[in-house]
């Protein structure tokens, strides 16, 4: 065999090896970020929750969760997973249950403690809620003042119709001829 058919073969094998590797290779020096995705799930966030709860107050505590089911409105999904320079990554997951908008249940491979709230380490304050007023958006305000879709409707000023104010001049000024 010529050396380029034993350069290009043994190319070959270190190739085809070098793609099967399925490790992560530590080499000294070489900096690996940690990667945090998700809903940070701490359990004096979890603690704080308790049946009974509204969504809104869930939110609040836990966040947006990351998995609404549009066929189970009533489920909310939270995950979180924390890979920290290429070792195995730590994931938990949470799901939340309602029943009538309240709080009902939690399962998933988190737990809820029964401690004290009043813990002078993770002492808090009461923070009411409040509820979500939502307002219409820019192009739906700006697609409502077009004169063709819009309210069209006459402004009442005052209590006085527009037909109401012809119908005064009009009498005053036949009251004028006849006079």
């Amino acid at each position: 065999m010529s050396n380029y058919c034993k350069f290009t073969l043994i190319s070959l094998v270190l190739l085809t090896t070098g793609c099967s590797y399925k490790g992560s290779i530590d080499l000294p020096g070489l900096y690996r970020i940690n990667i945090q995705q998700g809903n940070v799930m701490d359990q004096h966030l979890i603690d704080r929750l308790q049946p009974g709860m509204d969504k809104n107050q869930v939110a609040f505590i836990l966040g947006t969760p990351a998995v609404i089911d549009p066929f189970h409105t009533d489920q909310w999904e939270y995950f979180y997973s924390m890979a920290r320079e290429s070792r195995n990554p730590r994931r938990r997951h949470m799901r939340v249950h309602f029943i009538d908008g309240k709080l009902a249940y939690i399962t998933g491979d988190v737990k809820v403690t029964d401690r004290d709230l009043s813990d002078p380490i993770r002492e808090s304050r009461t923070v009411d809620v409040p509820k979500r007023i939502r307002r219409d958006g820019f192009f739906k305000r700006m697609f409502n003042n077009l004169p063709m879709v819009g309210n069209n409707e006459p402004e009442i000023i005052e209590g006085v119709l527009p037909e109401d104010e012809e119908l005064e001049n009009l009498d005053n000024e036949q009251e004028q001829s006849e006079q």
